[in-house]
C-alpha cells in the first residue's frame, strides 16, 4: 500500500488506524521460511492479533494461544485444534481438561505445576501430550533454571508428557 492509501483508509476509520497488509505479511512468511530449513516449524502467536489467523493458518504449522479466550477464538474460527499449542502462565486444571478434550495436543509447561496439571489430565485421558518446557529469561514468564533442570532429570516421573523442546522468549525492549 501506498501513503495515499493508507492515508484513505484513515480518513474513513479515523485514528488510531491499524492496517495490516496481507500480501506483504504473506510475501515476509515466505522469505523467512526459505531462509529455514524444511524440518524447522513456525508458530505464530495470535495475541494481540487474532484477526491475522486466516492469513496466518497457511503461512505456519502452529498457532500458539496463552489463554481459554483465545482458544476459544481459534474454536470458533474453525483452527483445527491439533495446529494449536496451548501455552500461557494462568492454565488451570480445567483449561488443561477442556484443551485436551477439544483436541490440542501440544503444551508449554511454564512450571513445575504446569507439568503436573497436563500429566495428571493426560493420564485421565490414557495419552501423552507432547510438551514444550518454558525457560524464563528473567521473567515471570516461565521456569527457572533449577526447575527446569529438575523437569528434566524427573521425566520418569511424569510418563504421560514427552519433553519435546524449549520454549524461550529472550523478550523485547531489553537492554541486555
Amino acid at each position: 500500500m501506498d501513503n495515499q492509501q493508507l492515508a484513505a483508509i484513515a480518513g474513513r476509520f479515523g485514528t488510531p488506524c491499524f492496517v495490516f497488509d496481507e500480501t506483504a505479511l504473506e510475501k515476509r512468511m515466505r522469505a523467512v521460511r526459505e531462509m529455514l530449513a524444511p524440518s524447522v516449524a513456525l508458530c505464530y502467536s495470535i495475541k494481540a492479533n487474532p484477526f491475522l489467523i486466516p492469513a496466518m493458518r497457511s503461512l505456519v504449522g502452529t498457532l500458539e494461544v496463552c489463554s481459554p479466550g483465545e482458544l476459544e477464538i481459534c474454536r470458533q474460527m474453525g483452527v483445527p485444534a491439533d495446529m494449536v499449542l496451548f501455552s500461557g502462565v494462568n492454565k488451570t486444571k480445567a483449561d488443561v481438561e477442556r484443551a485436551m478434550d477439544l483436541g490440542v495436543t501440544h503444551f508449554t509447561c511454564e512450571s513445575p505445576l504446569h507439568i503436573r496439571l497436563i500429566d495428571e489430565a493426560a493420564r485421565a485421558r490414557g495419552r501423552v501430550y507432547p510438551v514444550l518446557l518454558r525457560l524464563t529469561a528473567g521473567s515471570q514468564f516461565g521456569m527457572d533454571e533449577q526447575d527446569f533442570f529438575d523437569a528434566l532429570d524427573r521425566r520418569a516421573d511424569t510418563p504421560n508428557i514427552r519433553i519435546e523442546g524449549v520454549h524461550y522468549f529472550s523478550g523485547t525492549q531489553r537492554k541486555k
